[in-house]
């Protein structure tokens, strides 16, 4: 990835100077008020991924008549900010947490990602991850041990029911949930 050329003391404010054609044609506050915009942006993705809408939501409050669709579009055109890229790191790094792809899914469309764009984050991640293990592996570190068979029926019954809503909870289709409980109960967990 190459990274454009800055203005080093130009009436451009640090802008990268391949926008100088397009959009410095404005008075020079509004290039200023954009520059510290942009600048408020590459702060926000110099530490991690961000999605559009988390950009607009965390810049809003400072900057709230900023023009927020010429700053995205120009962040996607340095690449320097991409929903899939957002998407797939997120997608890997829940996934690494121990999250299930339900709670993944969820978590990308309260970001705003496109539905196409979680679509392809999580087929990617599906080649990468066995969701059934990953459920048995929280399982296990959650709980440690199958329910006590010894214990009466009833109270065998709310600590399965205890450990499905917990694997739920973090995002597990059913499927997941239900070969997990099977394989924690036969003790099999053990032989790895």
């Amino acid at each position: 990835m190459s990274f454009p050329q800055f203005d080093s003391g130009g009436s451009h404010g640090g802008l990268p100077e391949s926008d100088s054609s397009s959009s410095l044609s404005s008075p020079v506050g509004s290039t200023e008020a954009f520059q510290a915009l942009f600048t408020a942006a590459l702060d926000l993705l110099s530490r991690r991924e961000h999605s559009c809408q988390e950009l607009r939501r965390k810049l809003q409050p400072k900057y709230p008549n900023g023009d927020f669709d010429r700053l995205l579009a120009r962040l996607q055109e340095l690449n320097y900010q991409s929903d899939r890229r957002f998407a797939e790191v997120f997608c890997r790094s829940r996934a690494h947490r121990g999250q299930g792809p339900l709670r993944i899914r969820q978590e990308l469309q309260l970001r705003g990602v496109e539905s196409a764009l979680i679509q392809g984050a999580m087929e990617q991640v599906q080649e990468e991850v066995d969701w059934f293990q990953l459920a048995l592996d929280q399982l296990q570190r959650k709980f440690r041990r199958p329910v006590d068979v010894a214990e009466p029926r009833e109270q065998q019954m709310k600590e399965r029911a205890r450990r499905q809503r917990y694997l739920a909870y973090r995002g597990f289709f059913a499927d997941a949930i239900q070969y997990a409980l099977a394989e924690l109960d036969a003790g099999r967990h053990s032989e790895r």
